[in-house]
């Protein structure tokens, strides 16, 4: 039942480049990195599947296979990875019904979803409501805590874009919405869902400015040895988020790829909370307001 959180970091460089060592110390320090040398030149398969092994470990087995098979070979020089796993269960679970639920398009879903007639966090702002969902902390004060946010908008499509491109602009608006206070419940429901997210993130890195890293950016801090030129490849990110009754399982990891440079070619009445149209949602540390996860739900029922 309690709260589980764990962040793993890793970077695996091949045998004819050396990490240098004020780079593990560094990352071993600051955010307990692994740092290991392998043989990408005769083994990459060996060493994909031992970054595979690394993450699925770390995700408590809940992602597999960040590497895809082919995305390392002989011209890999380094890959970082980073993986994340979050377990939490609500301090009280819900009930659970099947609701209507409509998607974009004008088709209208059964689903299984969660309610209960006792008072919630909910606050209204202009153009959607928040729902904060606390986890359970098994009295433990010390523990950090961590709370789902939903943020559903009144209407409408386009405003879950907006609040999207909103919270991950504005590090403090998932903070500044976050609901203070308890409010007696009208209607309430909020689906069960589940899904997993993979993408290649290199794009959105490259749109974002960090196009250094990716035209033979100088990694010679991080490694000795040829040029200190290197290309990524590839940010390769895998989410997957299981929301029900009882709580949330996630996990998120994201691994990169690089190449060496030869390869460049290449209020008092009740208030409603009714999710039954796509929404947003962020887990987040209570403390440092740190967001773990952010997504958003389209189709409960879509994995």
């Amino acid at each position: 039942g309690l709260t589980q959180t764990s962040f793993a970091c890793g970077v695996w460089v091949d045998q004819r480049r050396a990490l240098r060592p004020e780079f593990t110390a560094t990352g071993a320090s600051r955010y307990a990195a692994t740092g290991e040398s392998v043989d990408f030149v005769s083994g990459a398969e060996l060493a994909r599947r031992r970054v595979n092994a690394f993450v699925a470990d770390a995700t408590n087995q809940r992602i597999h296979d960040i590497l895809p098979p082919g995305s390392v070979h002989s011209s890999t020089e380094v890959v970082l990875a980073n993986a994340l796993y979050f377990k939490g269960a609500w301090r009280r679970p819900f009930d659970v019904f099947t609701a209507p639920f409509h998607i974009p398009g004008g088709t209208t879903v059964r689903v299984p979803s969660m309610t209960t007639g006792r008072s919630q966090y909910i606050a209204l702002y202009p153009g959607f409501r928040a729902l904060k969902l606390p986890y359970r902390t098994d009295g433990d004060r010390q523990a950090a805590a961590f709370y789902m946010l939903i943020l559903l908008p009144d209407s409408g499509i386009l405003s879950l874009t907006d609040l999207y491109d909103k919270a991950v602009s504005m590090p403090e608006f998932i903070r500044k919405h976050t609901p203070e206070e308890v409010v007696p419940v009208g209607q309430f429901m909020v689906p069960k869902f589940k899904f997993t997210s993979e993408f290649d993130a290199s794009l959105d890195m490259q749109k974002l400015g960090v196009t250094r890293a990716f035209a033979g950016g100088d990694f010679s801090g991080m490694v000795s040895g040829g040029d200190g030129r290197l290309s990524i490849g590839g940010v390769l990110h895998k989410a997957t988020i299981e929301v029900d009754e009882q709580g949330t399982m996630a996990a998120a990891a994201t691994a990169i790829v690089m190449y060496g440079s030869a390869l460049r070619r290449e209020p008092p009445h009740l208030v409603d909370f009714v999710a039954d149209r796509p929404f947003l949602f962020a887990v987040v540390e209570e403390r440092t307001g740190t967001t773990l996860f952010l997504g958003h739900v389209v189709n409960p029922l879509a994995n």
